[in-house]
């Protein structure tokens, strides 16, 4: 459940039906082709999870299951997955639904994903406030700030503990102490006294490895009792799954790219208001100025890399500036000694505007007695967040 705090404490999220979403795929359905297609309908797992079980119980190698993306736990969620047509998915358990829904000669993957649809249900509205009506109207109008919202840095506790940025910076141990002991919000008592024990015993490696509780935590740590160089501490980085390493460099990226959209949205917007998220605060405006708007629109933001393009001195001069306050440089992005290692730099919209929006009246609200709820139906291009659009209702008196 989130509780976002604006004129209205508003809740979503409260159930997972309050949060729908429905990918759509730039893919042909066919009654033959290369891979199987399905359909993953899912409540209370995250996207991860749910394949893992699946590729378990089906005896497919994890690295055949093709998706678009990751979808939160906390939503009833429908995504599309591939396999390569010689397997079959039969898996239906409470809460995890998979439908076969034909074939095609492509695999699913983000790079075919163009969007997704949103039904969204926010409850705990104190009365049936036209400012909220409001809002959603300057939005349609005005667009809102592309940030990556919170759920890009589940990794990441503080603005200080990026694995992706220690990596960058060649702090190795650093990083890889991070990895054993970033303590997230959903881990349980045991698991962060075990956290924390790690971190107290952290460099007395004989120690450490009877609390490792997987394979590449083993594996690990004992590459790490060969030898503390830097040798080793490579070796021990490769043996960190694709995928993780994936998400701890993207959370950081993600982070730099939030930073340069605050520092320049003062350049087109008078007033901002602060919005608290889970490592920095996101800037939002309400409205902007003709000219403004037509300058947004057309701006687009690269991520960081070793070679990022050239958008224009106040963004690129922005991006420097902040990599220079991290005591990062362009060159350090630029590695290959770490196999699961790749920063590629891409162009993302500075804003985005929410497509088919649809505004239900006020209802009394069912969970929360006396007081209201409100839907809200709508469609984001790839990598928007409808969290943001979400935190960007919040700001009803700038």
């Amino acid at each position: 459940m989130w509780i976002l705090k604006g004129d209205n404490s508003l809740k979503i999220k409260v159930l997972p039906e309050d949060f729908v979403v429905k990918e759509k795929l730039k893919i042909e359905i066919k009654p033959s082709g290369k891979y199987k297609i399905y359909l993953l309908a899912k409540r209370h797992w995250n996207t991860v999870d749910a394949l893992r079980f699946i590729s378990k119980e089906n005896k497919i190698p994890l690295e055949k299951i093709g998706c678009a993306g990751r979808k939160d736990r906390h939503a009833l969620t429908f995504q599309y997955i591939s396999v390569p047509r010689e397997y079959t998915i039969n898996f239906n358990k409470e809460n995890v639904k998979v439908e076969f829904i034909g074939y095609s000669d492509d695999f699913v993957s983000p790079l075919i994903l163009e969007g997704n649809f949103f039904e969204i249900t926010m409850r705990k509205l104190k009365n049936k406030d036209e400012k909220i009506l409001q809002r959603l109207n300057e939005v349609q109008q005005f667009g809102f700030p592309n940030y990556f919202d919170d759920q890009r840095f589940g990794s990441t506790q503080s603005e200080d503990e990026f694995i992706g940025e220690k990596i960058v910076k060649k702090h190795y141990n650093g990083a890889l102490k991070l990895y054993f002991t970033t303590i997230h919000p959903e881990d349980k008592k045991e698991e962060k006294e075990r956290k924390k024990k790690i971190s107290e015993l952290w460099g007395d490696f004989e120690k450490i490895l009877p609390l490792c509780k997987t394979k590449v935590e083993r594996d690990i740590i004992k590459t790490l009792l060969k030898g503390n160089s830097r040798h080793y501490l490579i070796r021990a980085l490769n043996l960190i799954p694709k995928e993780e390493m994936s998400i701890f460099l993207s959370a950081y990226q993600s982070y730099i790219w939030n930073r340069t959209l605050s520092s320049i949205l003062p350049y087109y917007a008078d007033l901002l208001k602060p919005v608290k998220g889970k490592i920095m605060e996101y800037l939002i405006y309400t409205t902007l100025s003709k000219k403004s708007l037509n300058e947004l629109k057309n701006l687009q933001i690269p991520t960081v890399s070793s070679k990022i393009p050239y958008v224009s001195d106040i963004v690129n001069n922005a991006i420097l500036e902040i990599l220079n306050e991290r005591g990062v440089k362009t060159s350090d992005f630029d590695t290959k000694k770490i196999k699961s290692w790749y920063f590629k730099s891409f162009l993302r919209p500075a804003i985005i505007f929410p497509e088919k929006l649809e505004v239900s009246s006020f209802e009394e609200d069912d969970f929360y007695e006396g007081y209201y709820k409100l839907r809200i139906k709508f469609y984001l291009p790839a990598g928007s967040f409808a969290t943001m659009l979400i935190k960007s209702l919040t700001i009803t008196n700038i």
